[in-house]
């Protein structure tokens, strides 16, 4: 697995936990089980439960230039935290073909890491990430020396510019 691959799976799984956390679950499971023995009537083996990835709509857009490439999502949800604390922007399917991601504050309650209430300016830790894919072009922004993400005060939109983890100049906005 490529080192880029790894790390883009690292900054997908925090996307992941703060969206479960925000729509009170995720994906629904899907429970797969083979037939049953004709002589013992028990199942042949272990029932298998595949969790599939929630696909995040609504009204929230995003723009996006990696490169020299620019990228336009829509139709996400954003979702913030308990008193505000962090703002997640979610369009699209984690690990699909078209998505997009964006979380700051602080999902985790580590402290020293600023609350995304009253939005504001966000730079290293308080970016968790900021990532996505569409048209077989992935990147990949975390909390970088010299990344910032910028939030409006009423946590409706905002914008963001940097590097990727792969050292591409990336910036955008985004709407809820």
């Amino acid at each position: 697995m490529s080192q880029t691959r790894i790390l883009l799976t690292l900054v997908v799984l925090p996307l992941l936990f703060v969206a479960f956390a925000a729509c009170g679950g995720g994906g629904e499971e899907k429970a797969t089980q083979t037939p049953a023995s004709p002589t013992t009537g028990t199942p042949t083996q272990a029932a298998e439960i595949t969790p599939s990835a929630p696909t995040f709509s609504g009204s929230a857009t995003a723009s996006v230039t990696v490169g020299d490439q620019s990228l336009t999502f829509k139709n996400g949800r954003c979702d913030t935290g308990p008193d505000d604390v962090w703002l997640a922007v979610n369009i699209g399917q984690p690990g699909g073909d078209e998505y997009f991601g964006l979380v700051v504050g602080t999902p985790t309650g580590e402290e020293g890491v600023g609350s995304a209430k009253g939005g504001g300016v966000f730079t290293g830790k308080e970016i968790v990430a900021v990532t996505g894919t569409s048209g077989g072009i992935s990147f990949s922004m975390m909390g970088s020396e010299g990344n910032k993400v910028t939030v409006d005060a009423d946590l409706k939109g905002g914008e963001f510019v940097g590097t990727t983890i792969e050292g591409e100049a990336v910036s955008g906005s985004f709407k809820c």
